[in-house]
């Protein structure tokens, strides 16, 4: 994010805690459970994103058309982010509505280009600190399209006006969220802002790729689509106010699609400590940038047999009211991250898909759709990137 060392970037333990902890609270799921009591803005968003599907299948029945599922993603997550942590929706699903069904069916999220200029870049986020700064500013230079520059300032003038906004109001009246936390800490309204602007790249974009991977593998398996509906009903009916824990099949789906989509699918980089550290019978001097990739613990056949197929039934032993299965492969699941430096907003990420992924199985509207190719593939840069920044359903 320019200049500005963000809390997903910095090294320096002390600038990251002070920013974290200013900011972590929001992330709770005790906060995150509390907002949805009575709606809240991530209801709202899942709901009008599932109102949405249902007119675009409707539209795409009728003229044979197809849907860019992670496009729809994109909008949702973007407002979820936006909404629930900057008190402000960017307007993801309220875009293009003004247009006439064929356009807004193919019309795509104006501020994708900003999210792609980054995941771009942060192919280069492995190389030594000096060669990332030199490719960064050679990548800027060429790479930048007019339509990226009017992304960045989109961007940057909503987190600006926001931040704003929030100085202008009593600290003693304000309302909580993202930037209120951060000013309250003393971070500069400066760099508040591209703080703010970091979390909407961070939160929205893998997010969105997860999500629409969770769909597409549900179109493409319709009994795991049939025998989730199933579950989710007779949650429904027992006790409205059922926990995660309590629909083994939702959370299976949930991590059989975090497991195969894979956030960062490239190496996890860490720095070892003064003491250095011993694995196994090697002993690796303090200093060495070590890390592990997902890519490959996600796909180990010893703990994953037929690792690239999508078998929510992996994760359940003898059924789907048994408990979890074989606790080796929780610990192969690095979805979010491990340790200290894991994904801040994991909660909200996995609050986002779970709310998303219910209400999508009880509309149906997936019901009889097929996918428009057989398997999707990603750039493994630090993001997942699924290739071609599309992927499509229809309903035959």
């Amino acid at each position: 994010m320019g200049p500005v060392t963000t809390i997903f970037s910095s090294l320096d333990t002390d600038y990251r805690d002070l920013r974290a902890k200013a900011v972590a609270p929001l992330f709770s799921t005790a906060r995150l459970r509390n907002a949805s009591l009575h709606g809240g803005v991530i209801q709202e968003c899942v709901s009008e994103f599932v109102t949405q599907l249902a007119s675009l299948k409707a539209d795409c029945k009728t003229n044979h058309a197809k849907l860019d599922i992670l496009d729809q993603c994109a909008r949702l997550s973007l407002d979820v982010v936006t909404g629930y942590l900057l008190n402000e929706p960017y307007g993801g699903l309220a875009e293009h509505q003004q247009l006439p069904m064929e356009k807004r069916r193919n019309a795509k999220l104006s501020i994708n280009p900003f999210i792609f200029a980054i995941v771009g870049f942060s192919r280069f986020s492995l190389l030594p600190n000096w060669l990332f700064k030199f490719m960064y500013s050679l990548y800027s230079r060429f790479s930048f399209s007019e339509e990226v520059g009017r992304c960045f300032v989109s961007m940057d003038s909503f987190a600006r006006r926001l931040v704003s906004q929030t100085l202008e109001v009593d600290p003693a009246k304000r309302q909580d969220s993202y930037q209120t936390r951060l000013l309250a800490a003393g971070i500069t309204p400066a760099e508040t802002e591209v703080q703010c602007q970091a979390v909407v790249f961070a939160g929205s974009d893998s997010t969105a790729v997860k999500l629409a991977t969770i769909l597409f593998h549900l179109v493409q398996n319709q009994d795991c689509l049939r025998r989730l509906k199933e579950e989710l009903q007779a949650a429904e009916t027992e006790d409205e106010g059922v926990a995660l824990q309590e629909q083994p099949y939702l959370l299976a789906v949930i991590k059989e699609g975090l497991r195969v989509g894979m956030a960062n699918p490239t190496r996890m980089t860490r720095v070892v400590p003064s003491k250095g550290m011993l694995v196994g019978d090697v002993y690796i001097p303090p200093g060495t940038i070590v890390g592990v990739a997902p890519y490959i613990v996600h796909h180990d056949p010893a703990v994953f047999p037929d690792p690239f197929a999508f078998r929510p039934e992996r994760w359940l032993e003898g059924g789907r009211d048994n408990g979890l299965k074989r606790p080796n492969m929780d610990r192969s699941l690095l979805m979010f991250g491990a340790g200290l430096r894991a994904c801040i907003g994991r909660n909200l990420a996995q609050k986002q898909l779970t709310e998303t992924i219910k209400a999508v199985v009880k509309s149906s509207v997936l019901e009889g759709a097929r996918t428009c190719q057989k398997r999707i593939e990603l750039v493994e840069w630090f993001n997942a990137e699924i290739k071609g920044h599309t992927l499509d359903i229809e309903w035959p």
